[in-house]
């Protein structure tokens, strides 16, 4: 099975209705998006290996699209599984409706996308359709859309997303490899732009307001923005890492051996070093003949940290989940009630102790109560840690 998140979505986009091709474009802005990709091939050093078709939908074809996309049976299958995990492991609240809470969010946010169906790269007009050229945001997108483009034919994203099979945490890894790379291009592309006009950054803000989508729609959760934000944020970091260690045949190399764990993506020195995540094999206990198992795929570290923050300081929480060393994790809805394992082992004694602490912190302040043979109780579930053979087992079960 596949967990459809916010992450991988925007990489799985598929065709949309067009407002524009090429042969329809005036001669300025054909001849601007040229040379946006010849700026793109120098910058990422990569030719192009056959011409990109190119595209302008717009932001109402874009959740038409979505709305159709979130309506399809496998799509609402795999947006149930997602809001259980999300709301089992206490990163979204119990009244969140998730495919919309997607569509709002979505909607509003996704400025550009390339379609690795189609091979059709899609810019979104960010202050309407008409105008003879790019404006600076719509170039800035132009160009992180392009690297997409030129990723997936010398590298096929497709094989390399699909790679991490039904593994979260590899998948979200993987996207962060490919968004970090097309927005490091970008922001070369910013700097140069930077360099030539002075004001770029205030006109970059200028149309952002004119557009309304420089900030995130109100009421967004934290974990789908953080999720949202993390490959392009936290991927950059660790695509610029692998460009210190060797210029770009280093990126270019992490293609044909891609990072495996979050926990690469937030500390680039292990995934350099070769240190991927320990095996961790987990035997679930049997929830009950009415319990359906949902999912079973490792947490790592990212999602663990997220699964920290539901109610401890960030700062408490990163530092709890940093010795993560391997973890599986397996979720079961239990006649619409969630109950889940998870078996986390760690680098070294004093992340084990750290996370104890920790946990102890967060149960404590969700339950309200002291700990009783292992266990928090209370009226709706159950919340059980042990702690041996230097990991932990952790166990919840919610009443039903």
């Amino acid at each position: 099975m596949r967990l459809l998140t916010i992450a991988s979505v925007v990489l799985l986009l598929s065709i949309l209705p067009v407002s524009a091709r090429d042969n329809a474009l005036p001669a300025d802005l054909v001849e601007q998006m040229d040379g946006l990709e010849r700026f793109t091939n120098r910058a990422r050093r990569l030719d192009t290996l056959e011409p990109v078709a190119r595209a302008f939908p717009t932001r109402d074809n874009v959740r038409a699209y979505l709305e159709a996309l979130y309506s399809r049976d496998t799509a609402l299958q795999d947006l149930t599984r997602a809001e259980l995990f999300y709301k089992a492991l206490w990163m979204l609240a119990p009244e969140i409706d998730l495919r919309q809470t997607y569509l709002t969010l979505l909607g509003s946010q996704v400025a550009g996308f390339y379609d690795t169906e189609t091979r059709l790269m899609n810019v979104i007009p960010t202050l309407g359709e008409g105008r003879a050229r790019l404006n600076l945001t719509e170039q800035i997108i132009f160009v992180h859309e392009f690297v997409h483009a030129l990723q997936d034919q010398h590298f096929g994203l497709d094989a390399l997303i699909e790679g991490a099979g039904d593994n979260f945490d590899a998948r979200l890894a993987r996207v962060s490899l490919v968004e970090g790379d097309a927005t490091a291009v970008m922001n070369l592309y910013i700097t140069q732009m930077s360099a030539v006009a002075p004001g770029a950054a205030f006109q970059l803000l200028a149309e952002g307001l004119l557009a309304g989508n420089l900030l995130l729609p109100p009421d967004i959760p934290p974990i789908l923005a953080r999720e949202l934000g993390f490959p392009y944020e936290n991927g950059l970091v660790f695509v610029l890492q692998l460009w210190r260690d060797d210029g770009w045949d280093r990126v270019n190399a992490a293609y044909s051996d891609p990072p495996t764990t979050t926990e690469q993506i937030l500390h680039p020195e292990k995934y350099l070093a070769g240190e991927g995540a320990i095996p961790v094999e987990i035997d679930a206990p049997s929830f009950g003949e009415d319990c359906e198992l949902v999912l079973e795929t490792p947490l790592g570290e990212f999602y663990l940290r997220e699964h920290l923050r539901s109610g401890l300081d960030a700062g408490v929480a990163a530092r709890a989940a940093a010795g993560w060393g391997g973890d599986q994790f397996v979720l079961y809805s239990c006649g619409g009630a969630a109950a889940w394992m998870l078996r986390i082992v760690w680098d070294m004694p004093e992340d084990a102790a750290e996370f104890t602490t920790a946990y102890e912190a967060l149960a404590q302040a969700r339950y309200g109560v002291e700990r009783v043979e292992g266990c928090w109780r209370n009226d709706t579930s159950s919340l059980c840690l042990n702690a041996a053979d230097g990991g932990h087992t952790i166990q919840y079960v919610e009443a039903r």
